[in-house]
């Protein structure tokens, strides 16, 4: 049954002619009180998260002097982040949404306060307390796993399906600002106690959640009353992800990419920090400037038909990989990534908004699990893979691999689910 984006719970188009409707239009999706509520309590959080990622492992290092014991700590919470993704996804259909980021935000609070805390007292160089940090954020990675899902499958109930885009892209900015703030932000709190990071990160947990109760607007979820269980709600999602040639080919252009570009964004890293340990900062920096323009920039783009608009930005990444492949020196890798950062957010933002008004409300949470999970599941292997091909080869070497991933990419949006995309109101 088709789905109206355009109205949901009382939300209407907002008129565009005359002033007002200028002034709204330039608003955007800020100017809906509950999308710019949840937008700001996202993204208060997620600086807070950054905080922790950076000062975690420091601590751990501080403690220990074991980059192994801080690997498999960050590696605890990764896993257990992708593994919960296809369950959580079920609960933000199950369950009301809502509810779920209120508990969401709670226990992460809780968690990462209690995390604060022991930093704060603990001076045993003992590995028990290291452990017990590890357990705390992996229960903080679960609870980030419940809330993602929850949280984007609320959204075509917060605008109008024609601000979709500009919602997303409101998404895709915050988190390249939050990649420029919050390293910068947790080294230096770190230096001033190593407390404080984790502290700050829970207060932001409960600003969040403060944020989410204030909310008025139903978030959906909850339609089948929790009744069927949950091996069987996971299966119903990825049936309608199997079912759909759309979510196929895009699912596995998604991983792909995800892959090639995480392992291009590593060689940055690998050749800055062995020619020009200094620089990489600022290369960092850059790269995420790049991405909060063009994630506003996004909604502003030509409105071509998505399938040529999905062509045209990977062949152009392929050629910017291309081109830095044949000499990957910092300056080269630096413009690189932010040429990539520069212009993805033009495909990012277009096929999110047709996935968000594509799917039926009442399977949106267990898609979008899916979407993490696949799409992101090659993700943690891609430093792995480029490190072994940069002592195997070399930095040039491993950037051919990515440009061939890459190329494999373009060749997968010729595919018949990429080139001819449902219209959005082809929900079933």
């Amino acid at each position: 049954m088709p789905i109206d984006l355009t109205k949901r719970d009382g939300v209407a188009a907002a008129p565009t002619g005359g002033r007002d409707g200028r002034r709204r239009r330039h608003a955007g999706p800020l100017r809906h009180r509950d999308f710019r509520r949840l937008w700001l309590g996202a993204g208060l959080s997620s600086i807070g998260s950054q905080l922790t990622a950076l000062a975690l492992p420091l601590w751990i290092l501080d403690r220990t002097g074991s980059p192994a014991l801080a690997g498999l700590v960050a590696t605890m919470r990764l896993v257990a982040l992708f593994a919960a993704q296809l369950p959580a996804g079920a609960l933000a259909d199950r369950r009301r949404r809502r509810t779920i980021l209120i508990a969401a935000d709670a226990g992460r609070a809780a968690a990462v306060a209690a995390l604060g805390l022991l930093v704060l007292g603990g001076q045993d160089a003992g590995r028990g307390p290291v452990l017990l940090a590890g357990a705390l954020a992996t229960v903080e990675g679960l609870l980030t796993a419940v809330a993602m899902p929850a949280g984007m499958a609320a959204l075509p109930r917060l605008v109008p399906r024609r601000e979709l885009d500009a919602a997303v892209a409101f998404g895709q900015g915050q988190s390249y600002a939050v990649q420029f703030l919050g390293p910068l932000l947790g080294a230096a709190l770190y230096r001033l106690q190593p407390a404080v990071p984790f502290l700050l990160d829970g207060l932001s947990y409960l600003v969040s959640l403060g944020l989410v109760l204030t909310v008025r607007r139903s978030l959906g979820g909850g339609d089948r009353g929790g009744q069927d269980r949950l091996r069987a709600a996971v299966a119903d999602g990825l049936r309608y992800v199997v079912g759909s040639r759309y979510l196929r080919a895009l699912l596995a252009w998604s991983a792909l990419v995800n892959f090639a570009t995480a392992g291009i964004a590593f060689v940055l890293v690998v050749v800055a920090g062995r020619d020009r340990p200094q620089s990489l900062g600022v290369a960092l920096a850059v790269t995420a400037v790049a991405g909060v323009a063009g994630a506003l920039l996004a909604p502003r783009f030509p409105r071509v038909p998505d399938a040529r608009l999905l062509r045209v930005v990977t062949a152009m990444i392929v050629a910017v990989a291309g081109g830095a492949a044949l000499r990957p020196s910092p300056v080269v890798m630096s413009l690189c990534t932010a040429a990539i950062a520069l212009v993805s957010p033009a495909v990012v933002v277009r096929t999110n908004a047709r996935v968000l008004a594509l799917v039926p409300d009442a399977l949106m949470g267990r898609v979008q699990g899916s979407l993490f999970l696949v799409g992101g599941c090659l993700y943690p292997f891609a430093t792995v893979v480029t490190g072994w091909l940069d002592e195997r080869f070399s930095a040039a070497g491993a950037m051919a691999v990515h440009t061939g991933v890459l190329a494999v990419v373009l060749a997968l949006t010729f595919l018949p689910g990429l080139r001819r995309p449902p219209p959005p109101d082809a929900a079933r």
